[in-house]
């Protein structure tokens, strides 16, 4: 058998998907190809997780629900990705090259590229890889025997197994009213905190949360928690729309948690994302809520400038986009906000700037222009103005 030329299969592959692919040959990188121009590849923050990846034909899902198909043939391993079911919106684009470091002159180069990469469901993308292992190994594969586990499928046989000997409804047990109620109010607890934004307190209820033995709606135990984290996330993004997040946002950010969950397959594993994915919320809401958006308009105001936050922000966009005249915002955001409105969005984006500062080592430069400043200049000026001391200043304080 001739000796696979690797890089031309995979360019092909590429130009046919619109998906970058890489070879790796002995864990080191000797090739890639995207259609579009990438000046940094994103699979950076997650390469050794995904090398890591022990099956022969498989698939990594990172923690912002982008997917990666692997093939490990030999001392070869081809890579493809990132895919996602669901675009990337541009203001989520921007924020990976923030966090990539992308060159401010390559950022809209970047986003225009991933932006423009086609949506793969994972079937699609572990099918491809399918093809690609057939045409090296010889060996017919499924996307139903990557994703389908022995696992899963002796989980699913033992739960059928249970319902027919001891019938589809278990009896409740004693007190069982009791441990509902009890239940019920650590839900609630819990959801108020993320409806507010209340980050601060839902760490320390994190930390105190009693144990609950929940309900059992299912006869197997891993199907048993995957329903509760159904359950739960639909609960919370309830509740952070309730809190001011966009319903559109929120109903994305469910549907990607609860397709992550599916395929997990261990219970810590859930838990963790579980929590995560309370946090995840809450935070979403605490930022729209700060500087105490509460009004209606305040929150599609704040919900705006988060979609937007990576660009210069005018009042008549605003306007424009909630149906409003330019002075009607403007008189009715002073009156329900107390402060104008070109005053709420250079404290917003100051509030994003002082995360950042805090959280990340990016340049002043290059959070500036993420930001949407003009310049560093005009960002350094404008953080000042707000907080009262420099931006440099600021991170050594917090240190």
């Amino acid at each position: 058998m001739a000796a696979i030329d690797y890089p031309y299969l995979c360019a092909a592959i590429s130009r046919l998907s619109s998906v970058p692919v890489r070879v790796y040959e002995r864990g080191q990188k000797t090739f890639f190809h995207s259609v579009m121009p990438l000046s940094v590849d994103p699979i950076l923050p997650h390469e050794k997780q995904v090398l890591a990846s022990k099956d022969h034909v498989g698939y990594f899902i990172t923690g912002d629900f982008d997917f990666y198909g692997v093939i490990h043939i030999r001392e070869h391993t081809v890579v493809m990705g990132p895919c996602r079911q669901i675009p990337r919106t541009p203001a989520e684009l921007r924020r990976l090259a923030f966090d990539l470091d992308v060159p401010r002159g390559e950022v809209e180069q970047f986003v225009a590229s991933l932006g423009a990469i086609i949506p793969l469901p994972l079937d699609f993308l572990l099918e491809i890889l399918c093809m690609v292992n057939y045409m090296i190994c010889g060996e017919r594969l499924g996307h139903g025997d990557l994703r389908v586990t022995d696992l899963e499928q002796a989980a699913l046989r033992r739960q059928a197994t249970e319902e027919q000997t001891r019938g589809t409804f278990d009896e409740p047990a004693p007190g069982g009213s009791v441990d509902v109620y009890h239940a019920y109010q650590i839900e609630q607890e819990m959801l108020s905190l993320v409806c507010g934004g209340d980050v601060q307190s839902l760490e320390n209820w994190i930390s105190r949360a009693p144990a609950v033995k929940p309900g059992q709606i299912a006869s197997d135990t891993l199907r048993q928690e995957k329903n509760i984290f159904t359950v739960t996330t639909t609960l919370v993004s309830r509740a952070a729309v309730q809190g001011g997040m966009d319903v559109e946002d929120a109903m994305r950010l469910s549907d990607s948690y609860i397709k992550k969950c599916e395929r997990l397959s261990s219970l810590d594993s859930i838990v963790n994302l579980q929590l995560s994915m309370v946090r995840n919320f809450t935070g979403q809401v605490a930022r729209i809520n700060d500087f105490g958006a509460r009004s209606e308009l305040a929150q599609k105001v704040a919900s705006y400038i988060l979609h937007h936050l990576s660009e210069p922000i005018r009042t008549e966009e605003i306007a424009q986009a909630l149906h409003y005249s330019r002075s009607y915002l403007s008189t009715r955001f002073k009156k329900e906000q107390g402060v104008d409105l070109a005053d709420f969005i250079q404290h917003f984006k100051v509030n994003e700037a002082k995360h950042l500062l805090r959280h990340t080592d990016r340049s002043l430069l290059t959070i500036s222009s993420y930001l949407g400043f003009s310049s560093q200049s005009h960002f350094s000026r404008v953080f000042k103005t707000v907080t009262g001391v420099a931006p440099g200043d600021y991170r050594k304080q917090k240190a």
